[in-house]
């Protein structure tokens, strides 16, 4: 399974585990070639549609840039980073979790803010109203609800809520898993579809300590228009 299908879950897998209190990489990591950060200032994406600019500190990289999916994070750590998603999907919520979109949902920011705070599974906060990089939509804070059971099968017990699809088979999959907190910045985006810009901690602890680093990054994305 690609990457962008396992991302979240598997670093809160490796933190669940108890294979670090912070912001831990996979067991891999340590025989993995060294992450490279990319120099500081102004960079686009090359794969990514619609082409995305954005400006970076030092200390960042790009972890993937695929025509639906974009990742940056920081070299220090894959538990955090920046997500962006074309055409995203609300995802089945069959208890197979399959890589399928939940019928009937619609696409637009409010669509898929609505159908977000209905899950069982999640506890949103109250959408805020955003612009950003020319589009506009909305914003809201997501987390897994305490207590919930429910789980993926490839998730080996941790609770699970599928979140996200691909437009195509071989497209993205997100899951929020465990204690996972994610800042939704969802838009509409006019002659392109829906893009969402997704501030993630997988550790479910850094988040508050992550925003501010990652704020600045989120606010300087321009989006190419049509």
């Amino acid at each position: 399974m690609a990457r962008r299908s396992w991302l979240g879950l598997v670093v809160a897998v490796v933190v669940a585990a108890g294979c670090g209190s912070g912001p831990s990489p996979t067991p891999a990591r340590a025989t993995a070639a060294p992450r490279v950060a990319l120099a500081a200032g102004a960079h686009s994406s090359t794969t990514f549609k619609p082409r995305i600019t954005y400006t970076l500190p030092d200390g960042w990289l790009i972890a993937d840039d695929n025509p639906d999916y974009f990742a940056l994070q920081p070299v220090t750590s894959d538990a955090v980073g920046i997500y962006v998603f074309q055409a995203p999907l609300a995802a089945s919520q069959d208890a197979t979790c399959p890589t399928t979109p939940e019928s009937g949902v619609g696409t637009t920011a409010k669509d898929l803010v609505d159908w977000i705070r209905a899950r069982p599974g999640l506890v949103a906060g109250d959408p805020a109203a955003v612009t950003l990089g020319g589009f506009v939509g909305l914003q809201l804070d997501v987390a897994i609800v305490a207590g919930w059971k429910p789980s993926c099968p490839f998730a080996k017990g941790m609770p699970t809520v599928p979140l996200f699809v691909g437009p195509t088979a071989t497209s993205f999959r997100w899951v929020v898993a465990g204690s996972e907190r994610l800042r939704l910045i969802i838009l509409d985006a006019p002659g392109t579809g829906t893009v969402v810009v997704d501030i993630d901690d997988f550790d479910g602890s850094l988040m508050d300590g992550f925003l501010p680093a990652a704020s600045p990054i989120v606010k300087s994305i321009r989006f190419a228009l049509p």
